[in-house]
């Protein structure tokens, strides 16, 4: 078996790609920027309505356009769409430019999505080093969060320095243009093209199969559901809780850095957020196994429910308080990133190895189609009274949460009762 350290080059390589894309300098102040430009939040749900769907219909697709053409091909084509994105963002002044930067945005990660994992996994395979792949998936991630944490502190001092805002764009296309380059270096077996023979009947046939086991099967029903709404849920309302950062930190005039204006106080504490929350997330996600082993699976992604109720009520009537705010904003990170690893094993285990796949891309697909609906309404929540739609969030988390004791409660009644029926 060849060893690791012979590949350095190329581990190195995937290794730079995770850091590299991860390089989206305009991330932290996307909100601001949209809403400066003119657009309300229901808007900007909107928009990230327009990037969900987009994202759902080419998922599928892009996997046989891999297939026909090629997996380099395929991603020098998503950075392509990424590019082409920002340079529309730039030069955007209209919600109608907005929405088409936003569509090439989506067809972008629609096009990313898996191809890489897959390169690597091939790049192992082929070269016979398959018992390393944990090791090498985790420096790739590692370097991908370095990346973000990285963005997030460099992105301070782009956003001072540069005229306006919109010039993050155009910086984010040069670690983007280097990724496409580094992506055309890949040695070409990597490519992997496939003139195979596409049958769409088939292909529908098997979505259908897909779908019908993952709503039939009730445990399998039970946790689709509840990890598409969660993330749906959190994807909606984690960035409306930067306009509230901004609107308290101007009103009360803080100033933690003398030497720059307020504007440019709220771009720091933007920046050392993300940085900060991207640490966090790194640290719960990698722990994630610790807290499972010492609580019950079921117990932990249910109290996430209760407590991100509890987070969203709190923050509901104390938006006066920045410390709360901030804290609020920490939390919401570390409870997803808890939760998600629990979640995706959960559902592993309790579907089809056959169907095991299948099942965890429903749930993605799901979890995009709800905040398709999510967004724009809290989106329009948040335009009309903010502290009504964390209220609002913050009480259909809680029925959820007693809707899920209830269905815990009666599936373990019927359990028993198959048993001793069987005994």
């Amino acid at each position: 078996m060849a060893k690791l350290k012979d590949f350095r080059l190329q581990i190195f390589k995937f290794e730079m790609y995770g850091f590299l894309k991860s390089l989206i300098f305009f991330e932290p102040y996307l909100i601001i920027y949209l809403t400066i430009s003119g657009l309300s939040l229901f808007q900007v749900g909107l928009l990230i309505s327009i990037r969900e769907i987009i994202i759902y219909i080419f998922e599928i697709p892009s996997g046989v356009i891999a297939d026909m053409y090629g997996k380099k091909v395929e991603l020098i084509i998503c950075f392509v769409f990424y590019i082409m994105s920002f340079l529309l963002f730039f030069i955007a002044g209209s919600f109608g430019v907005f929405a088409i930067a936003m569509i090439l945005f989506g067809l972008g990660e629609a096009f990313r999505s898996g191809t890489h994992k897959a390169m690597i996994m091939s790049f192992l395979d082929r070269n016979d080093i398959t018992a390393t792949k944990t090791k090498v998936y985790g420096q790739t991630r590692a370097m991908s969060l370095v990346g973000s944490m990285v963005m997030s502190i460099v992105a301070i001092v782009f956003v001072i320095w540069l005229p306006e805002i919109k010039y993050l764009f155009l910086i984010s296309i040069v670690p983007y243009v280097i990724d496409m380059l580094l992506i055309a270096s890949y040695p070409s077996y990597l490519n992997e093209k496939r003139h195979t023979e596409f049958s769409l009947k088939e292909f529908l046939k098997q979505n259908v199969e897909s779908v019908k086991y993952t709503f039939k099967d009730r445990k399998v029903r039970k946790l689709v559901f509840d990890e598409s709404l969660y993330q749906a849920g959190y994807k909606s309302i984690k960035d409306y809780v930067q306009p509230l950062i901004i609107t308290l930190s101007v009103s009360a005039g803080l100033l933690a850095f003398k030497n720059f204006s307020e504007d440019d106080n709220l771009k720091i504490y933007i920046g050392i957020i993300y940085a900060i929350i991207y640490l966090i997330s790194s640290f719960a996600s990698r722990n994630s196994y610790r807290v499972a082993k010492k609580v019950n699976h079921f117990s932990l992604v249910n109290f996430m429910w209760f407590a991100s109720a509890i987070v969203a009520l709190v923050l509901s009537f104390m938006t006066n308080n920045l410390f709360v705010i901030f804290a609020s904003f920490i939390l919401i990170y570390i409870f997803i990133n808890l939760r998600k690893p629990v979640m995706i094993e959960e559902i592993g285990n309790a579907s089809d190895k056959t169907k095991r796949a299948s099942v965890l891309s429903i749930e993605a697909q799901l979890s995009s189609l709800l905040l398709v609906i999510f967004a724009p309404i809290i989106g329009a929540l948040a335009d009309y009274n903010m502290q009504l739609m964390f209220i609002v969030v913050g009480v259909i988390m809680m029925a959820i949460f007693l809707f899920n004791q209830f269905w815990n409660f009666k599936s373990l009644k019927l359990d028993n009762k198959e048993e001793t029926l069987q005994s």
